[in-house]
């Protein structure tokens, strides 16, 4: 429970603790801007395949406590980004986790001290392994930073918490480092938004790098016809094709408008010979409509934002309709 006079200091502790955090990442990054070499050797380290005998290996990440757990969202990020990572727990690696472990792996360990126990036997036994392996930690002269076949240092960092006892800004500069690395391997392996997108399909990450045309209607799915067409005839078509929407078209199959199951309620209202009319009577023209290489996400926002269930998809440069995009053809996740 929080005494009431520490109320007042609540905010300002947390604010500190922020500025502390990036002042730590500022006062790291200056440092290694002199480690240049290091930083290459250690991203050609973790690119893990092997030129020699052309073997692909993994990544293993480790860490114990706080480090762990920076360790498994280093690993996550490494394998989202087109590099093959798994953590894995120090103890349980000492405990037959290591026949996961070949010579063609990498390793990836963090430990701010350099000193775990538990790391250390780790790198000893990755190094009877045959496995090179980069450490990131606080000095180079450390047990474990002199075992590393590349050592990123962090040097001493003051960590935010108010006793100084709280992993804080040493975790949050390890973190960073641990993306910074990621990224870099990324960008030098050519790693591009589309193959992101592969290693993200669910979600709205995955809706970015899904397209329409992947998940559009066509052939006897979709209903294009003549404006002119009787409005009888069109709702038999749509019927055959089980779709909810018929789309207008020009002779030369250019867009001209939508007809849906709404505005053939809205027809059957008005009374009298609706159904022998021509359906462009009826059919909203013009109509809303979406090129068949936008993303998926953008379509979900536009279906959105129109307060529509079916878009017709066109060619982006002939203008031509390509298919149809049901809202209930998406799957979000």
């Amino acid at each position: 429970m929080i005494h009431t006079f520490a109320w007042n200091e609540v905010a300002t502790t947390f604010l500190e603790v922020l500025s502390e955090e990036r002042m730590a990442i500022e006062i790291v990054t200056q440092r290694l801007w002199g480690a240049t070499e290091v930083i290459t050797k250690a991203c050609s380290i973790l690119d893990t395949v092997s030129e020699s005998d052309h073997a692909v290996g993994r990544i293993i990440v480790s860490g114990v406590g706080k480090a762990g757990l920076v360790a498994r969202k280093v690993g996550a990020t490494l394998s989202s980004t087109g590099t093959a990572a798994v953590f894995m727990h120090a103890v349980d690696a000492l405990h037959g986790d290591l026949g996961f472990v070949h010579a063609s792996d990498r390793g990836l360990l963090f430990s701010y001290s350099g000193e775990t126990v538990e790391i250390i036997r780790l790198a000893i036994a990755l190094r009877h392994i045959g496995c090179s392996f980069v450490v990131v930690t606080r000095s180079r002269e450390s047990t474990l930073g002199q075992m590393a076949t590349a050592c990123i240092e962090m040097g001493e960092v003051r960590e935010a918490c108010y006793m100084g006892l709280v992993p804080s800004s040493s975790t949050t500069v390890m973190l960073a480092i641990g993306d910074a690395l990621a990224l870099a391997i990324a960008k030098a392996k050519g790693f591009c938004a589309e193959d992101f997108g592969r290693n993200h399909p669910a979600g709205s990450l995955g809706l970015r790098f899904r397209y329409v045309q992947d998940l559009m209607r066509t052939g006897d799915k979709v209903v294009c016809l003549h404006p002119t067409t009787p409005l009888a005839q069109v709702v038999r078509m749509v019927s055959q094709a089980r779709t909810g929407a018929a789309i207008l078209v020009n002779s030369d199959e250019t867009l001209v408008g939508i007809f849906t199951d709404g505005d053939l309620r809205r027809a059957l209202l008005q009374g009298g010979a609706v159904l022998e009319e021509a359906v462009e009577r009826f059919a909203s023209i013009p109509c809303y409509s979406i090129p068949a290489d936008d993303s998926v996400a953008e379509a979900i926002k536009l279906l959105q934002n129109t307060k529509t269930e079916d878009l017709p998809v066109i060619d982006r440069e002939t203008n031509k309709v390509a298919g149809m995009l049901c809202l209930k053809d998406i799957a979000v996740f």
